[in-house]
């Protein structure tokens, strides 16, 4: 199985989560207190169909945008989604908050994947943009570097350690400014 966990928001709203767990054509689809199956098929016009468990089908064409916006079209119309990182929508959420407080945060694993490096030791002192830890995932590997300058309060992993998505990495208190 492999789990993908989005985020999304439309025009100033607060964002929405769909969770979807599966691989090829079988997912199990959570939103909004709801969970589906469903069976997609890439239909020859370049459409994807999707056909939930609750008989319901929807069909449409997905076009990724400049800025994390896709554009999801079907016979509906279109909707404009800004698709986030629920990392870093964290962040500018809590920066967007304005002044210099400290704040605790949870870094997160955004996808499963293994633990290469930890860069950071507990109660280490960190600058904006240096390397925190590097994960891989899906055969890559992603340096998760400090958005601002901070403390490490918490190391949750060490190298070579396997992580489901969504599993805490390291807990920071960083100070916004």
């Amino acid at each position: 199985m492999s789990r993908k966990i989005f985020l999304w928001r439309r025009d100033g709203a607060e964002p929405e989560t769909l969770v979807l767990d599966g691989r090829a054509r079988e997912w199990s689809v959570s939103y909004g207190g709801s969970n589906l199956s469903a069976e997609n098929v890439a239909l020859p016009d370049v459409r994807l169909s999707i056909l939930l468990s609750d008989g319901r089908q929807i069909s449409g064409r997905a076009l990724r945008r400049d800025g994390g916006e896709v554009t999801v079209s079907s016979s509906r119309g279109a909707v404009r989604l800004r698709l986030l990182d629920p990392l870093h929508d964290r962040l500018a959420r809590s920066t967007a908050a304005g002044g210099t407080l400290e704040q605790e945060e949870e870094i997160r694993a955004s996808m499963p994947g293994r633990v290469i490096q930890v860069s950071v030791a507990l109660g280490e002192s960190f600058e904006k943009g240096d390397l925190l830890l590097v994960l891989e995932a899906m055969k890559m590997q992603n340096e998760i570097r400090a958005e601002r300058g901070g403390l490490v309060k918490r190391v949750g992993v060490r190298a070579g350690e396997a992580v489901e998505g969504g599993a805490v990495l390291l807990t920071v208190q960083s100070v916004r400014g």
